[in-house]
Protein backbone atom coordinates (compact mmCIF):
# COMPACT_ATOMS: atom_id res chain seq x y z
CA UNK A 1 0.00 0.00 0.00
CA UNK A 2 1.24 3.64 -1.42
CA UNK A 3 1.10 6.39 1.14
CA UNK A 4 -0.98 5.12 4.17
CA UNK A 5 -3.09 7.52 5.68
CA UNK A 6 -1.26 8.64 8.78
CA UNK A 7 -2.82 8.75 12.24
CA UNK A 8 -5.01 12.39 12.08
CA UNK A 9 -7.17 13.43 14.55
CA UNK A 10 -10.68 13.70 13.32
CA UNK A 11 -11.11 16.72 15.25
CA UNK A 12 -8.58 18.86 14.56
CA UNK A 13 -9.03 17.82 10.59
CA UNK A 14 -12.89 19.19 10.45
CA UNK A 15 -12.29 22.31 12.14
CA UNK A 16 -9.49 22.97 9.44
CA UNK A 17 -11.63 21.91 6.62
CA UNK A 18 -14.50 23.87 8.15
CA UNK A 19 -13.00 27.76 7.48
CA UNK A 20 -12.78 29.80 5.41
CA UNK A 21 -16.66 29.91 4.86
CA UNK A 22 -17.82 32.30 1.91
CA UNK A 23 -20.77 35.12 3.03
CA UNK A 24 -22.03 34.86 -0.82
CA UNK A 25 -23.58 30.94 -0.64
CA UNK A 26 -27.30 32.67 -0.70
CA UNK A 27 -26.67 34.59 -3.99
CA UNK A 28 -25.51 31.29 -5.73
CA UNK A 29 -28.98 29.69 -4.46
CA UNK A 30 -30.48 32.45 -6.04
CA UNK A 31 -28.65 33.64 -9.12
CA UNK A 32 -26.56 30.69 -9.94
CA UNK A 33 -24.97 32.89 -13.01
CA UNK A 34 -23.74 35.15 -11.37
CA UNK A 35 -19.91 35.34 -11.06
CA UNK A 36 -18.22 34.21 -7.40
CA UNK A 37 -15.31 34.84 -5.88
CA UNK A 38 -15.85 31.21 -4.74
CA UNK A 39 -17.16 28.19 -6.48
CA UNK A 40 -19.50 25.87 -4.35
CA UNK A 41 -18.70 23.22 -7.05
CA UNK A 42 -15.61 22.80 -5.79
CA UNK A 43 -16.66 22.12 -2.28
CA UNK A 44 -18.87 19.53 -4.14
CA UNK A 45 -16.37 17.89 -5.95
CA UNK A 46 -14.58 16.44 -3.28
CA UNK A 47 -17.66 15.58 -1.35
CA UNK A 48 -18.83 13.58 -4.36
CA UNK A 49 -15.81 11.43 -4.84
CA UNK A 50 -16.39 9.80 -1.49
CA UNK A 51 -19.58 7.87 -2.74
CA UNK A 52 -17.25 5.10 -4.38
CA UNK A 53 -13.42 6.38 -3.40
CA UNK A 54 -11.56 7.61 -6.54
CA UNK A 55 -8.36 8.29 -4.16
CA UNK A 56 -6.18 5.14 -4.35
CA UNK A 57 -5.15 4.84 -0.51
CA UNK A 58 -9.14 5.34 0.74
CA UNK A 59 -10.69 3.05 -2.01
CA UNK A 60 -8.27 0.01 -1.00
CA UNK A 61 -8.82 1.01 2.84
CA UNK A 62 -12.69 0.53 2.57
CA UNK A 63 -13.54 -0.50 -1.29
CA UNK A 64 -11.33 -3.19 -1.76
CA UNK A 65 -9.83 -4.67 1.98
CA UNK A 66 -13.43 -4.36 3.64
CA UNK A 67 -15.10 -4.37 0.55
CA UNK A 68 -13.83 -8.32 -0.21
CA UNK A 69 -15.89 -9.48 2.36
CA UNK A 70 -18.90 -9.47 -0.19
CA UNK A 71 -17.51 -11.87 -2.40
CA UNK A 72 -16.13 -9.82 -5.51
CA UNK A 73 -12.10 -8.95 -5.14
CA UNK A 74 -9.38 -10.91 -2.54
CA UNK A 75 -6.02 -8.66 -1.21
CA UNK A 76 -3.41 -10.26 -2.67
CA UNK A 77 -1.11 -9.34 -0.01
CA UNK A 78 -0.83 -10.44 3.45
CA UNK A 79 0.23 -6.88 5.31
CA UNK A 80 2.11 -8.67 8.23
CA UNK A 81 -1.02 -10.66 8.95
CA UNK A 82 -3.89 -8.48 10.37
CA UNK A 83 -6.63 -8.33 7.50
CA UNK A 84 -9.96 -8.07 7.28
CA UNK A 85 -9.81 -11.27 4.98
CA UNK A 86 -8.60 -13.59 8.13
CA UNK A 87 -11.02 -11.12 10.75
CA UNK A 88 -8.09 -9.71 12.18
CA UNK A 89 -8.20 -6.18 11.05
CA UNK A 90 -6.14 -3.95 12.94
CA UNK A 91 -7.64 -1.11 14.80
CA UNK A 92 -6.17 1.52 12.58
CA UNK A 93 -7.73 -0.16 9.70
CA UNK A 94 -10.98 -0.72 11.22
CA UNK A 95 -11.26 2.85 12.11
CA UNK A 96 -10.85 4.37 8.59
CA UNK A 97 -14.00 3.92 6.98
CA UNK A 98 -15.38 5.71 9.55
CA UNK A 99 -12.89 8.89 10.45
CA UNK A 100 -11.95 8.91 6.49
CA UNK A 101 -15.62 9.25 5.38
CA UNK A 102 -16.04 11.75 8.24
CA UNK A 103 -13.71 13.62 7.73
CA UNK A 104 -13.66 13.85 3.93
CA UNK A 105 -17.71 14.99 4.11
CA UNK A 106 -17.79 17.03 6.86
CA UNK A 107 -15.48 20.06 6.54
CA UNK A 108 -17.07 20.70 3.24
CA UNK A 109 -20.72 19.99 4.32
CA UNK A 110 -20.35 22.15 7.36
CA UNK A 111 -19.39 25.62 5.24
CA UNK A 112 -22.52 24.50 3.24
CA UNK A 113 -24.90 24.20 5.60
CA UNK A 114 -23.77 27.50 7.47
CA UNK A 115 -23.70 29.38 4.24
CA UNK A 116 -27.08 28.07 2.91
CA UNK A 117 -28.65 28.52 6.05
CA UNK A 118 -29.83 24.90 5.51
CA UNK A 119 -31.64 25.65 2.22
CA UNK A 120 -31.52 25.71 -1.57
CA UNK A 121 -30.39 23.18 -4.21
CA UNK A 122 -26.50 23.17 -2.94
CA UNK A 123 -27.72 22.20 0.53
CA UNK A 124 -29.84 19.68 -0.71
CA UNK A 125 -27.32 18.42 -2.81
CA UNK A 126 -24.94 17.89 0.08
CA UNK A 127 -27.43 16.51 2.28
CA UNK A 128 -27.76 13.74 -0.74
CA UNK A 129 -23.85 12.85 -0.93
CA UNK A 130 -23.70 12.74 2.79
CA UNK A 131 -26.43 10.37 2.67
CA UNK A 132 -24.78 7.99 0.22
CA UNK A 133 -21.67 8.17 1.61
CA UNK A 134 -22.88 7.92 5.74
CA UNK A 135 -25.10 4.80 4.31
CA UNK A 136 -22.17 3.29 3.79
CA UNK A 137 -20.39 3.44 7.13
CA UNK A 138 -23.97 3.14 8.70
CA UNK A 139 -23.54 -0.51 6.77
CA UNK A 140 -20.56 -1.02 8.18
CA UNK A 141 -21.18 -0.06 11.89
CA UNK A 142 -24.50 0.12 12.98
CA UNK A 143 -25.28 3.09 15.25
CA UNK A 144 -23.21 6.83 14.48
CA UNK A 145 -23.13 10.05 14.93
CA UNK A 146 -25.90 11.95 12.01
CA UNK A 147 -28.98 14.32 13.11
CA UNK A 148 -26.46 15.62 15.55
CA UNK A 149 -23.57 16.17 14.10
CA UNK A 150 -23.04 19.50 13.37
CA UNK A 151 -19.95 22.84 13.04
CA UNK A 152 -17.69 22.31 16.27
CA UNK A 153 -19.32 19.69 17.88
CA UNK A 154 -19.37 15.74 15.93
CA UNK A 155 -18.40 13.98 19.20
CA UNK A 156 -22.05 13.83 19.41
CA UNK A 157 -24.81 11.51 20.43
CA UNK A 158 -25.55 8.37 18.57
CA UNK A 159 -28.36 7.54 16.36
CA UNK A 160 -29.97 4.31 16.96
CA UNK A 161 -29.46 2.35 13.28
CA UNK A 162 -33.45 2.62 12.90
CA UNK A 163 -33.27 6.77 13.27
CA UNK A 164 -29.81 6.64 11.19
CA UNK A 165 -31.77 5.03 7.82
CA UNK A 166 -35.07 6.93 8.31
CA UNK A 167 -32.91 10.37 8.21
CA UNK A 168 -30.61 8.83 5.12
CA UNK A 169 -34.13 8.22 3.63
CA UNK A 170 -35.41 11.97 4.18
CA UNK A 171 -32.16 13.54 2.95
CA UNK A 172 -32.78 11.42 -0.10
CA UNK A 173 -36.15 12.27 -0.35
CA UNK A 174 -35.84 15.53 0.00
CA UNK A 175 -32.81 15.98 -2.70
CA UNK A 176 -34.91 14.21 -5.37
CA UNK A 177 -37.45 16.62 -4.55
CA UNK A 178 -34.99 20.06 -4.40
CA UNK A 179 -33.12 18.66 -6.94
CA UNK A 180 -35.36 17.85 -9.91
CA UNK A 181 -37.64 20.98 -9.25
CA UNK A 182 -34.80 23.05 -9.90
CA UNK A 183 -33.86 21.03 -13.13
CA UNK A 184 -37.55 21.79 -14.36
CA UNK A 185 -37.39 25.48 -13.20
CA UNK A 186 -34.10 26.46 -14.74
CA UNK A 187 -34.56 23.72 -17.93
CA UNK A 188 -31.73 22.05 -17.12
CA UNK A 189 -29.38 24.32 -15.58
CA UNK A 190 -26.19 22.69 -14.52
CA UNK A 191 -24.75 24.55 -11.42
CA UNK A 192 -22.12 22.28 -10.87
CA UNK A 193 -20.78 21.67 -14.42
CA UNK A 194 -17.48 20.00 -14.63
CA UNK A 195 -16.95 20.04 -10.90
CA UNK A 196 -19.24 16.99 -10.89
CA UNK A 197 -17.36 13.80 -11.84
CA UNK A 198 -20.56 11.34 -12.25
CA UNK A 199 -23.37 13.18 -14.18
CA UNK A 200 -21.37 16.50 -15.36
CA UNK A 201 -23.61 18.72 -13.20
CA UNK A 202 -27.33 16.73 -14.45
CA UNK A 203 -30.04 17.35 -11.33
CA UNK A 204 -32.40 15.55 -12.83
CA UNK A 205 -29.55 12.12 -12.89
CA UNK A 206 -28.74 13.17 -9.45
CA UNK A 207 -32.84 13.01 -8.51
CA UNK A 208 -32.56 9.54 -10.09
CA UNK A 209 -29.93 8.33 -8.37
CA UNK A 210 -31.11 10.03 -4.94
CA UNK A 211 -35.01 7.85 -5.69
CA UNK A 212 -33.03 4.02 -6.71
CA UNK A 213 -30.48 5.14 -3.68
CA UNK A 214 -34.17 5.11 -1.88
CA UNK A 215 -35.09 1.98 -3.12
CA UNK A 216 -31.93 0.45 -2.01
CA UNK A 217 -32.16 1.52 1.37
CA UNK A 218 -35.77 0.57 2.04
CA UNK A 219 -35.25 -2.75 0.46
CA UNK A 220 -31.87 -3.34 3.27
CA UNK A 221 -34.22 -2.63 6.24
CA UNK A 222 -37.73 -4.25 5.13
CA UNK A 223 -38.02 -7.38 6.96
CA UNK A 224 -36.27 -4.98 10.38
CA UNK A 225 -38.59 -2.09 9.84
CA UNK A 226 -41.03 -3.26 6.93
CA UNK A 227 -43.46 0.13 7.59
CA UNK A 228 -40.60 2.49 7.18
CA UNK A 229 -39.26 0.45 3.72
CA UNK A 230 -42.53 -0.08 1.99
CA UNK A 231 -43.41 3.94 2.83
CA UNK A 232 -39.79 5.08 1.31
CA UNK A 233 -40.11 2.44 -1.83
CA UNK A 234 -43.37 3.44 -3.08
CA UNK A 235 -42.32 6.75 -2.58
CA UNK A 236 -39.46 6.58 -4.30
CA UNK A 237 -40.81 5.04 -7.34
CA UNK A 238 -43.85 7.32 -7.71
CA UNK A 239 -41.82 10.33 -7.56
CA UNK A 240 -42.00 12.49 -10.66
CA UNK A 241 -37.56 12.70 -10.92
CA UNK A 242 -37.98 8.45 -11.53
CA UNK A 243 -35.54 6.13 -10.81
CA UNK A 244 -32.11 4.93 -12.79
CA UNK A 245 -33.80 2.38 -15.33
CA UNK A 246 -31.30 2.37 -18.32
CA UNK A 247 -27.88 2.07 -18.85
CA UNK A 248 -27.37 5.84 -20.21
CA UNK A 249 -28.41 6.90 -17.06
CA UNK A 250 -26.00 4.75 -14.60
CA UNK A 251 -24.12 6.75 -12.12
CA UNK A 252 -20.71 6.54 -13.23
CA UNK A 253 -18.01 7.79 -11.56
CA UNK A 254 -14.69 9.43 -13.82
CA UNK A 255 -11.66 9.34 -12.26
CA UNK A 256 -10.44 12.33 -13.41
CA UNK A 257 -6.40 12.44 -13.75
CA UNK A 258 -6.37 9.75 -11.11
CA UNK A 259 -5.78 6.09 -11.78
CA UNK A 260 -8.84 3.88 -11.46
CA UNK A 261 -7.72 2.22 -8.16
CA UNK A 262 -8.89 -1.06 -8.75
CA UNK A 263 -6.40 -1.42 -11.71
CA UNK A 264 -3.93 0.80 -9.31
CA UNK A 265 -4.01 -1.82 -6.31
CA UNK A 266 -4.04 -4.95 -9.15
CA UNK A 267 -1.28 -3.77 -11.48
CA UNK A 268 0.89 -1.68 -9.85
CA UNK A 269 0.89 -2.83 -6.53
CA UNK A 270 -0.15 -6.10 -6.65
CA UNK A 271 -2.32 -6.12 -3.86
CA UNK A 272 -5.77 -6.93 -5.51
CA UNK A 273 -6.69 -10.01 -7.56
CA UNK A 274 -10.86 -11.45 -8.19
CA UNK A 275 -12.43 -13.36 -5.69
CA UNK A 276 -12.62 -17.15 -6.32
CA UNK A 277 -16.73 -16.65 -5.56
CA UNK A 278 -17.32 -14.32 -8.27
CA UNK A 279 -15.43 -16.27 -10.78
CA UNK A 280 -17.03 -19.62 -9.64
CA UNK A 281 -20.72 -18.83 -9.67
CA UNK A 282 -19.70 -17.12 -12.81
CA UNK A 283 -17.95 -20.06 -14.64
CA UNK A 284 -20.51 -22.25 -12.97
CA UNK A 285 -22.98 -20.08 -14.97
CA UNK A 286 -21.08 -19.81 -18.13
CA UNK A 287 -21.91 -16.02 -17.47
CA UNK A 288 -21.07 -14.06 -20.84
CA UNK A 289 -19.93 -11.18 -18.98
CA UNK A 290 -16.47 -13.18 -17.36
CA UNK A 291 -14.42 -11.16 -20.11
CA UNK A 292 -15.95 -8.13 -19.33
CA UNK A 293 -15.22 -8.56 -15.25
CA UNK A 294 -11.95 -10.43 -14.88
CA UNK A 295 -8.58 -11.43 -16.79
CA UNK A 296 -7.45 -14.86 -17.37
CA UNK A 297 -4.68 -15.98 -14.96
CA UNK A 298 -1.14 -16.23 -15.52
CA UNK A 299 -0.75 -19.85 -13.56
CA UNK A 300 0.82 -22.63 -15.50
CA UNK A 301 -1.66 -24.53 -17.08
CA UNK A 302 -4.49 -22.57 -16.24
CA UNK A 303 -3.51 -19.52 -18.60
CA UNK A 304 -6.85 -19.70 -20.36
CA UNK A 305 -9.47 -20.21 -17.72
CA UNK A 306 -10.39 -17.29 -14.92
CA UNK A 307 -8.90 -18.82 -11.53
CA UNK A 308 -10.13 -16.57 -8.67
CA UNK A 309 -8.27 -16.36 -5.37
CA UNK A 310 -9.90 -16.89 -2.08
CA UNK A 311 -10.31 -14.56 1.00
CA UNK A 312 -8.99 -15.72 4.17
CA UNK A 313 -5.29 -17.12 3.37
CA UNK A 314 -3.14 -15.94 6.00
CA UNK A 315 -0.03 -18.29 4.50
CA UNK A 316 1.20 -17.07 0.93
CA UNK A 317 3.54 -15.46 -0.93
CA UNK A 318 2.38 -12.48 -2.59
CA UNK A 319 4.80 -13.17 -5.27
CA UNK A 320 2.93 -16.21 -6.41
CA UNK A 321 -0.33 -14.66 -5.60
CA UNK A 322 0.47 -12.30 -9.01
CA UNK A 323 -0.78 -15.59 -11.18
CA UNK A 324 -4.39 -15.63 -10.24
CA UNK A 325 -7.06 -13.47 -12.34
CA UNK A 326 -7.11 -9.80 -11.98
CA UNK A 327 -10.38 -7.81 -12.88
CA UNK A 328 -10.27 -6.55 -15.90
CA UNK A 329 -11.03 -2.83 -15.45
CA UNK A 330 -8.04 0.22 -17.12
CA UNK A 331 -7.10 2.96 -15.25
CA UNK A 332 -8.92 5.04 -17.37
CA UNK A 333 -12.11 2.92 -16.34
CA UNK A 334 -15.07 5.00 -14.44
CA UNK A 335 -16.61 3.95 -11.02
CA UNK A 336 -19.47 2.54 -10.75
CA UNK A 337 -21.65 4.37 -8.53
CA UNK A 338 -24.88 2.42 -9.05
CA UNK A 339 -26.38 0.69 -12.19
CA UNK A 340 -30.01 0.17 -13.85
CA UNK A 341 -29.88 -3.48 -13.39
CA UNK A 342 -29.82 -2.87 -9.72
CA UNK A 343 -32.80 -0.70 -9.80
CA UNK A 344 -34.98 -3.84 -11.19
CA UNK A 345 -33.75 -6.64 -8.92
CA UNK A 346 -34.88 -3.87 -6.40
CA UNK A 347 -37.89 -3.97 -7.78
CA UNK A 348 -38.77 -7.42 -8.37
CA UNK A 349 -38.04 -8.02 -4.47
CA UNK A 350 -40.60 -5.24 -3.97
CA UNK A 351 -43.04 -7.13 -5.54
CA UNK A 352 -42.09 -10.38 -3.71
CA UNK A 353 -42.79 -7.99 -0.55
CA UNK A 354 -45.92 -6.44 -1.87
CA UNK A 355 -44.81 -3.68 -2.45
CA UNK A 356 -46.32 -0.84 -5.10
CA UNK A 357 -43.00 -0.29 -7.07
CA UNK A 358 -44.27 -0.99 -10.54
CA UNK A 359 -46.66 -2.32 -12.80
CA UNK A 360 -44.70 -5.53 -13.62
CA UNK A 361 -44.69 -8.63 -12.11
CA UNK A 362 -41.58 -9.42 -10.42
CA UNK A 363 -40.52 -12.04 -12.99
CA UNK A 364 -40.34 -9.33 -15.58
CA UNK A 365 -38.47 -6.83 -13.31
CA UNK A 366 -36.10 -9.64 -12.32
CA UNK A 367 -35.33 -10.90 -15.84
CA UNK A 368 -34.95 -6.78 -17.45
CA UNK A 369 -32.25 -6.66 -14.29
CA UNK A 370 -30.64 -9.51 -15.99
CA UNK A 371 -31.03 -8.16 -19.93
CA UNK A 372 -29.84 -4.64 -18.46
CA UNK A 373 -26.97 -6.10 -16.75
CA UNK A 374 -25.90 -8.05 -20.05
CA UNK A 375 -26.80 -5.10 -22.24
CA UNK A 376 -24.55 -2.91 -19.98
CA UNK A 377 -21.65 -4.92 -20.83
CA UNK A 378 -22.60 -5.50 -24.47
CA UNK A 379 -23.17 -9.51 -24.04
CA UNK A 380 -26.55 -10.96 -24.70
CA UNK A 381 -28.62 -12.78 -21.82
CA UNK A 382 -30.92 -14.57 -23.92
CA UNK A 383 -29.34 -18.11 -23.21
CA UNK A 384 -28.29 -17.17 -19.79
CA UNK A 385 -32.06 -16.52 -19.04
CA UNK A 386 -32.89 -20.17 -19.94
CA UNK A 387 -30.54 -21.95 -17.46
CA UNK A 388 -33.03 -24.11 -15.27
CA UNK A 389 -30.26 -26.38 -13.46
CA UNK A 390 -28.85 -25.20 -10.52
CA UNK A 391 -25.11 -25.68 -10.72
CA UNK A 392 -22.91 -26.58 -8.03
CA UNK A 393 -20.00 -24.03 -7.53
CA UNK A 394 -16.29 -25.06 -7.05
CA UNK A 395 -13.09 -24.38 -6.52
CA UNK A 396 -10.58 -26.43 -7.45
CA UNK A 397 -6.84 -26.81 -5.71
CA UNK A 398 -3.78 -25.09 -6.95
CA UNK A 399 -0.60 -24.52 -6.69
CA UNK A 400 -0.68 -21.52 -4.58
CA UNK A 401 -3.55 -21.75 -1.80
CA UNK A 402 -4.56 -25.78 -2.26
CA UNK A 403 -7.91 -24.67 -0.62
CA UNK A 404 -10.82 -26.64 -2.99
CA UNK A 405 -14.19 -26.26 -1.17
CA UNK A 406 -17.58 -26.46 -2.93
CA UNK A 407 -20.93 -24.99 -2.59
CA UNK A 408 -24.48 -26.59 -3.54
CA UNK A 409 -26.65 -24.20 -2.65
CA UNK A 410 -27.48 -22.20 -5.55
CA UNK A 411 -30.21 -21.74 -7.80
CA UNK A 412 -31.13 -21.74 -11.34
CA UNK A 413 -31.61 -18.93 -13.31
CA UNK A 414 -34.98 -19.05 -15.07
CA UNK A 415 -37.73 -18.21 -13.31
CA UNK A 416 -39.62 -20.78 -11.02
CA UNK A 417 -44.24 -19.24 -11.89
CA UNK A 418 -44.84 -21.31 -9.32
CA UNK A 419 -42.66 -19.55 -6.50
CA UNK A 420 -43.93 -16.35 -5.23
CA UNK A 421 -42.54 -16.15 -1.47
CA UNK A 422 -39.66 -14.72 0.14
CA UNK A 423 -38.61 -17.98 1.12
CA UNK A 424 -38.15 -19.31 -1.94
CA UNK A 425 -35.55 -19.63 -4.38
CA UNK A 426 -36.84 -16.83 -6.57
CA UNK A 427 -35.59 -14.61 -3.70
CA UNK A 428 -32.86 -16.20 -3.78
CA UNK A 429 -32.65 -16.14 -7.83
CA UNK A 430 -33.25 -12.04 -7.57
CA UNK A 431 -29.95 -12.05 -5.08
CA UNK A 432 -27.80 -13.64 -6.78
CA UNK A 433 -28.31 -12.03 -10.49
CA UNK A 434 -28.36 -8.61 -8.39
CA UNK A 435 -24.91 -9.66 -6.96
CA UNK A 436 -23.58 -10.79 -9.86
CA UNK A 437 -24.79 -7.46 -12.18
CA UNK A 438 -23.36 -5.62 -8.99
CA UNK A 439 -19.77 -5.89 -9.42
CA UNK A 440 -17.42 -4.71 -8.55
CA UNK A 441 -19.27 -3.02 -5.47
CA UNK A 442 -18.40 -4.79 -2.37
CA UNK A 443 -19.59 -2.70 0.25
CA UNK A 444 -22.89 -3.17 -0.88
CA UNK A 445 -22.70 -6.88 -1.84
CA UNK A 446 -21.09 -7.72 1.89
CA UNK A 447 -24.48 -5.53 3.14
CA UNK A 448 -26.59 -7.89 1.36
CA UNK A 449 -25.16 -10.85 2.04
CA UNK A 450 -25.72 -10.11 6.36
CA UNK A 451 -29.19 -9.32 5.03
CA UNK A 452 -30.25 -12.07 2.86
CA UNK A 453 -27.14 -15.16 3.07
CA UNK A 454 -27.34 -15.24 -0.36
CA UNK A 455 -25.50 -16.34 -2.42
CA UNK A 456 -23.97 -18.86 -0.03
CA UNK A 457 -20.15 -18.01 -0.05
CA UNK A 458 -16.79 -20.20 0.70
CA UNK A 459 -15.90 -20.05 4.51
CA UNK A 460 -12.92 -18.54 5.39
CA UNK A 461 -9.86 -20.78 4.87
CA UNK A 462 -7.59 -19.27 8.15
CA UNK A 463 -10.37 -17.78 10.81
CA UNK A 464 -7.91 -15.44 13.18
CA UNK A 465 -10.68 -13.54 14.74
CA UNK A 466 -10.62 -13.47 18.52
CA UNK A 467 -14.44 -12.16 18.89
CA UNK A 468 -15.82 -15.16 17.64
CA UNK A 469 -16.35 -14.50 14.18
CA UNK A 470 -18.16 -17.68 12.14
CA UNK A 471 -15.88 -19.08 9.12
CA UNK A 472 -18.91 -19.40 7.35
CA UNK A 473 -21.07 -16.41 8.13
CA UNK A 474 -17.95 -14.20 8.30
CA UNK A 475 -17.33 -10.34 9.61
CA UNK A 476 -20.97 -9.31 10.53
CA UNK A 477 -19.70 -5.73 11.06
CA UNK A 478 -16.81 -3.69 12.10
CA UNK A 479 -16.11 -2.36 16.14
CA UNK A 480 -16.66 1.04 16.13
CA UNK A 481 -13.29 3.32 16.00
CA UNK A 482 -10.84 3.05 19.05
CA UNK A 483 -11.27 6.99 18.51
CA UNK A 484 -14.52 6.53 19.43
CA UNK A 485 -14.04 5.33 22.29
CA UNK A 486 -11.17 7.25 23.52
CA UNK A 487 -12.80 10.57 22.36
CA UNK A 488 -16.30 10.04 22.51
CA UNK A 489 -16.68 8.17 25.58
CA UNK A 490 -19.88 8.77 26.62
CA UNK A 491 -21.56 8.79 23.60
CA UNK A 492 -19.99 5.27 21.86
CA UNK A 493 -21.11 3.41 25.09
CA UNK A 494 -24.84 4.72 24.30
CA UNK A 495 -24.32 3.16 21.07
CA UNK A 496 -23.01 0.10 21.61
CA UNK A 497 -25.71 -0.21 23.87
CA UNK A 498 -28.15 0.71 21.62
CA UNK A 499 -26.01 -2.24 19.14
CA UNK A 500 -27.52 -5.21 21.54
CA UNK A 501 -24.40 -6.58 21.40
CA UNK A 502 -21.00 -6.44 22.06
CA UNK A 503 -18.99 -3.83 19.87
CA UNK A 504 -16.87 -6.81 18.10
CA UNK A 505 -16.94 -7.87 14.35
CA UNK A 506 -19.59 -11.25 15.44
CA UNK A 507 -22.34 -8.75 16.21
CA UNK A 508 -24.98 -8.64 14.05
CA UNK A 509 -26.87 -5.38 12.65
CA UNK A 510 -30.77 -5.39 13.01
CA UNK A 511 -31.00 -5.80 9.79
CA UNK A 512 -28.98 -8.72 9.15
CA UNK A 513 -29.86 -12.02 8.44
CA UNK A 514 -29.83 -13.91 12.05
CA UNK A 515 -29.39 -17.76 11.00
Amino acid sequence: MKNYLKNITLGAALLVLAGGCTDKFEEYNTNQYQIHEADPSTLMKSMIETIVNIQQNDSQMMDQMVGQLGGYLCCSNTWSGTNFGTFNPSDAWIASPWNTSFQKIYGNFFQIQEATNSTGHYYAFACMIRAITMLRVADCYGPMPYSQVKKGNFYVAYDSQEDVYKHILEDLGNAASVLYNYYVSTSGYAPLGSNDPVFNGDYSKWAKLANSMRLRVAIRISDTWPDMAKEAAEAAVSDPAGLIETNVDNAMMDCGTQTNPYQLAAVSWGDLRVNANIVDYMNAYNDPRMPKYFNKSTMAGKTDQYVGMRTGDSNFAKGDAAAFSTPAITGTDKLMVFCAAETAFLRAEGILRGWKVGDKKAKEYYETGIRLSMEQYSVSGDEYLAIDKAPTVSHASDNVQRAAASISNTVSVKWDDSDNSLTGKNFQRIITQKWIANYPLGLEAWAEYRRTGYPELYPCIDNLSTHGVSSTRGMRRLSFPYTERQNNTANYEQGVAELGGADNEATDLKWAKKN
